[in-house]
């Protein structure tokens, strides 16, 4: 038996990942809260107003590694597994390396393996570890994860030599890179903002709290799930669209519009020549969109 033998295709249809970043008050736990049985970690308690929500409360590193695993191999009634927030969970694993280290000299995260950051390149390898059992976690119990997270406003300095201020994580570089590339969506939540004309000056107005999934200059966001641009911080909303994009439900949509095409018999067979469970979600997006315009005339 050859090794290639194990070749597979695609892969599980699991809950997505998702890391959602905002200012202060925009509506994170809330929205993480909408999850279907959320469990929160809570290292800081900030889930006022939201009694009703199963937490627990780490007071280490070690209690959040041991969270997860008893969450992978136990029973239990939960399907979602939130963190709240990634820069309390940031300050905890910074606690557990000066603990590590278990010496006099070593005050800081700053002084963690002699300095010039190596205390944060090892923080880097542990929330890699974190993020392992996480997807563990997530296959094992078949549950969506959630990391919510502040951010605050920086400087940022473009290869091309420009630069400007736009919102990022709140965290080490290190720490935050590696986060922003391991899930599915990557989410900035903030309120639209219009302005209003008093008199010769003109008022910014907020106005609904919104979602950005895609890269801005003004701030962090990604995602690999089909998502609109910009949608309502609203679980409900979100998990229609991420349903809408899933795979099964894109190929089903492509292979409905085929058969009601205006194309001939040979052409619809040419366009399933490969077979649809093995074209990218990509391909499929763009084959939907062709085949929109393929329709009969109403």
């Amino acid at each position: 038996m050859s090794i290639l033998d194990n070749i597979k295709r695609g892969g599980q249809n699991l809950p997505p990942r998702v890391l959602l970043c905002g200012p202060e008050g925009i509506g994170k736990s809330s929205f993480g809260a909408a999850f279907p049985d959320p469990l929160f970690l809570a290292p800081e308690e900030g889930l006022t107003g939201l009694d009703h929500v199963a937490h627990l409360s780490p007071a280490s590193w070690e209690e959040v590694l041991d969270t997860v695993q008893a969450l992978t191999v136990d029973a239990h009634g939960h399907k979602s597994f939130v963190i709240d927030t990634s820069d309390s969970l940031e300050r905890l694993l910074h606690d557990y390396l000066v603990r590590k280290a278990n010496s006099p000299k070593i005050q800081s995260i700053e002084d963690v393996g002699g300095g010039w950051q190596k205390g944060y390149k090892a923080a880097e390898q542990e929330l890699s570890v974190l993020l392992q059992k996480l997807d563990l976690l997530r296959a094992r119990q078949n549950m969506s994860i959630v990391i919510l997270s502040h951010v605050e406003i920086k400087n940022f300095m473009s290869p091309d030599g420009t630069a400007w201020d736009r919102y990022q994580l709140k965290g080490h570089k290190f720490f935050t890179a590696l986060l922003r590339e391991w899930p599915d969506a990557c989410l900035f939540a903030t309120y639209e903002v219009f302005k209003m004309k008093e008199g010769r000056s003109e008022k910014a107005i907020a106005g609904d709290r919104v979602i950005h999934t895609n890269w801005s200059p003004a701030w962090e966001a990604k995602n690999r799930l089909g998502l609109p641009d910009v949608l309502p911080l609203d679980y409900e909303v979100f998990i229609r669209e991420v349903e809408k994009n899933s795979p099964p439900s894109l190929r089903k949509k492509f292979l409905e519009l085929l058969e009601t095409s205006t194309l001939d018999a040979e052409t619809r067979k040419a366009w399933v020549k490969t077979p649809i469970e093995q074209v990218a979600p990509d391909r499929i997006r763009a084959g939907i969109a062709k085949l929109e315009n393929l329709q009969p005339s109403k």
